[in-house]
């Protein structure tokens, strides 16, 4: 392959991954793939991205410019490297493109598995959470407090109000599922569920990952010997995927 022309696909792959990550910026979704911290970074990453192409695809037109000024100095034999390496580029750029992002759900449990007390979790000893109301509080943060707090008789009865995906477990009986998210440290990849059992009488009615809001009082019931906070279901609302799928540490 000439080295002009590879240097133009290289500037145009350059450019295909400039808009791709423009657009996840644009509709939302870059952090569906990265903890919402790296976001500054990521943009950063996107202008030289453009940067990058635009260099490229200068250099290209300087050289063509120079052919015609000085035709004696044409280098049409240069070649370049393999174009092995454009592929490792092209191909992840081509995925992205055709594959819509979707946010995990229930199917990741199979490989990633889930738990119940968040001991992935580092412990938030802020006052934040207590600060908190406690229809506010999301899943994440209700786990935190059962895990971390030695008395928790001070949360029994509290008004929760969170929203998840379902997620129906063996565990539970069958008036009972979970109500279910993502927690991701630094992206997708190392995303991991977190869940709190809900107890509700039309528990059949609902399908495997619909997301819901969950309205309800806390309670306290034992899972694999870990005390877990339970929503006793005054309501269960269907809703649409959070803008933010995923809670962040």
């Amino acid at each position: 392959m000439p080295q002009r022309m590879f240097r133009s696909y290289q500037g145009l792959i350059l450019l295909g991954l400039c808009i791709f990550f423009v657009s996840k910026a644009v509709n939302g979704q870059l952090t569906w793939y990265i903890n919402s911290r790296f976001v500054p970074l990521t943009i950063v990453g996107i202008a030289f991205l453009a940067i990058m192409a635009q260099t490229i695809f200068t250099e290209i037109r300087r050289s063509r410019q120079h052919e015609l000024e000085h035709p004696e100095h044409h280098h049409e034999h240069d070649h370049a490297p393999s174009s092995s390496a454009l592929w490792i580029m092209f191909i992840p750029l081509a995925i992205g493109f055709l594959i819509p992002a979707r946010p995990l759900d229930s199917a990741a449990f199979t490989t990633k598995g889930f738990n119940t007390s968040a001991p992935l979790v580092s412990s938030d000893s802020s006052a934040s959470i207590f600060e908190t109301e406690s229809q506010e509080r999301n899943i994440l943060q209700w786990l935190k407090l059962f895990n971390y707090q030695d008395d928790i008789t001070e949360f029994i009865g509290q008004e929760a109000s969170v929203v998840g995906f379902v997620y129906f477990g063996d565990e539970l009986e069958t008036d009972q599922f979970f109500v279910s998210r993502f927690v991701v440290s630094c992206c997708a990849a190392d995303g991991f569920a977190i869940a709190m059992p809900v107890q509700w009488e039309k528990s059949n009615s609902l399908e495997q990952d619909a997301w819901v809001v969950v309205k309800g009082k806390i309670e306290s019931i034992d899972l694999d010997g870990r005390r877990t906070p339970l929503i006793v279901a005054e309501s269960v609302e269907p809703t649409g995927v959070p803008a933010q799928p995923y809670l962040f540490p």
